[in-house]
């Protein structure tokens, strides 16, 4: 008896999705755990995995087509099983956009909600009953995708620069500390399993901590570096000569960029609602812009400080802890605009805007005001490391009041953010930059960063913005007391 495998819903808003590749094809065998597909909504790119084994006996939903969440994507069930026509039929008139609202395709249940893993559990499956009819031959075993398969490289990615990783691979790449970019996957169609980590932990042979931690975060393959710590063990300043002798290589190199090719790009559900969220603002949202430029040593003594002490935070984590204490003393800023008045929050709940691979996701760090740098240190390294792999859930990029968007880590002074609709503004951080600056009649360097604030007009007026850009100054100056 087949099974409707149905295309699943991830969080409240979302009605409709893509399917971005499949990773098993018509006629290959699933077991529990295998991953059937990824599927791209407008936050995000997911696995589903398997939780039922069988042969996947009908593809419904080929990549590329947007279909409404709960419809049918798929058929498993015994191999060589026969689908009735009418069956299919049935199924594919789930797809339909204007077929009503997209959750009352089929019945929603909670195994459609993502799962707080590495992957998502598949949407449920309900039975299908087929008529009788001559049981054809077993179809010979599938080969690999063509396409998938020849999409993936060595190092377990595909074009696009998504890794194909087990769970039981991510977790123990978390835990040990390993660059997946740079491991090749012996699993299925390329993908990384538990087995290529360890290989991996093997080959490195001895490392200190801090070298497997700075290599994980760099991406540096260990297996190519020679270590010159007692036995030949691997530390932090091997990497570094790693490091300088890439740049020079880099600098000597004349490689040429691909020649540009003409050609339509269909846009992703990420980028239409990208698209939609700025025309909105854009549309909707009257701005205004003031920028302050802060003397940053005391921010820098901080965190040095902080360093030493053994926190790791960013400056964006200051700032963000800076701009929740602002926003109590400026409740405005905890707003939102509606026809029928000012809805105000009861948090200072700061998004942190996070580029990834086709496009950008905002997640939400709650209550800024009440927690301490560290604290939101903490929630944002977690945060960003999820958006980045595509696991935040909805609840985790909601909320905002809020947000800063930070290209301090570009050759980039200063920059003008656009205001994310429902939200009261958004500052814009650029690099800290030396220059000399005229003090008491004298010259001197310094260390500035300019931080510029976009707010919604409709009821934050300009006397308010500068306020509180003043207010945000002052506490960023004077770090020490954050």
């Amino acid at each position: 008896m087949a099974t409707k495998v149905l295309l699943p819903k991830f969080g409240q808003t979302v009605e409709t999705s893509e399917i971005v590749q499949w990773a098993k094809q018509e006629g290959q065998a699933v077991k529990k755990g295998d991953i059937l597909c990824e599927i791209s909504t407008d936050k995000s790119t997911l696995e589903v995995e398997s939780q039922y084994e069988g042969t996947l006996l009908k593809i419904l939903l080929p990549p590329g087509q947007t279909a409404p969440v709960n419809c049918v994507m798929a058929l498993i069930g015994t191999a060589g099983e026969a689908v009735p026509e009418s069956v299919i039929k049935e199924c594919l008139a789930t797809q339909a956009l204007n077929a009503g609202t997209p959750a009352a395709a089929a019945p929603a249940s909670a195994a459609s909600i993502p799962v707080p893993t590495a992957v998502v559990a598949p949407a449920p499956v309900s039975p299908v009953s087929p008529t009788p009819q001559p049981k054809p031959a077993a179809p010979a075993p599938a080969d690999k995708p063509a396409a998938l398969s020849t999409a993936l490289s060595t190092t377990g990615a595909d074009r696009q620069g998504r890794i194909f990783v087990s769970p039981r691979a991510r977790k123990l790449a978390d835990t040990s500390h390993v660059p997946l970019a740079v491991l090749g996957g012996s699993g299925e169609n390329g993908r990384i399993v538990e087995a290529d980590v360890r290989a991996y932990l093997r080959d490195i042979g001895s490392a200190t901590p801090a070298a497997k931690v700075a290599a994980q975060a760099k991406g540096i393959d260990l297996r190519r570096v020679k270590g010159s710590g007692p036995g030949g063990r691997i530390v932090i300043e091997d990497l570094f000569q790693v490091a300088l002798s890439s740049g020079k290589a880099a600098k000597k190199a004349k490689i040429a960029a691909p020649a540009l090719v003409a050609k339509t790009e269909k846009n992703s559900p990420m980028r239409k609602a990208i698209a939609a969220n700025m025309l909105a603002s854009a549309s909707t949202i009257p701005a205004f812009q003031l920028e302050v430029t802060i003397d940053a040593s005391g921010l820098i003594a901080r965190r040095e400080s902080d360093k030493a002490a053994g926190f790791k935070i960013s400056f964006g984590d200051y700032i963000a802890r800076a701009v929740g204490l602002t926003i109590r003393k400026f409740p405005a800023f905890a707003a939102t605009w509606t026809d029928q008045g000012l809805v105000y929050r009861d948090g200072a709940h700061v998004g942190f805007a996070v580029a990834i691979p086709g496009g950008l996701i905002v997640p939400v760090v709650p209550h800024c005001d009440s927690l301490s740098p560290a604290d939101i240190a903490a929630q944002s390294a977690v945060l960003v490391e999820k958006a980045r792999t595509g696991k935040l859930s909805p609840e985790e990029y909601s909320g905002g009041v809020f947000t800063l968007s930070n290209l301090g880590a570009f050759p980039v002074d200063r920059f003008v953010a656009i205001v994310p609709p429902g939200q009261s503004g958004i500052i814009a951080i650029g690099r800290i930059r030396d220059e000399v600056v005229v003090k008491n009649g004298g010259f001197f360097a310094a260390k500035l960063l300019s931080l510029t604030l976009s707010a919604d007009h409709r009821y934050i007026d300009g006397a308010d913005g500068a306020a509180f850009m003043k207010e945000l100054k002052e506490l960023l100056e004077d770090a020490a007391g954050l």
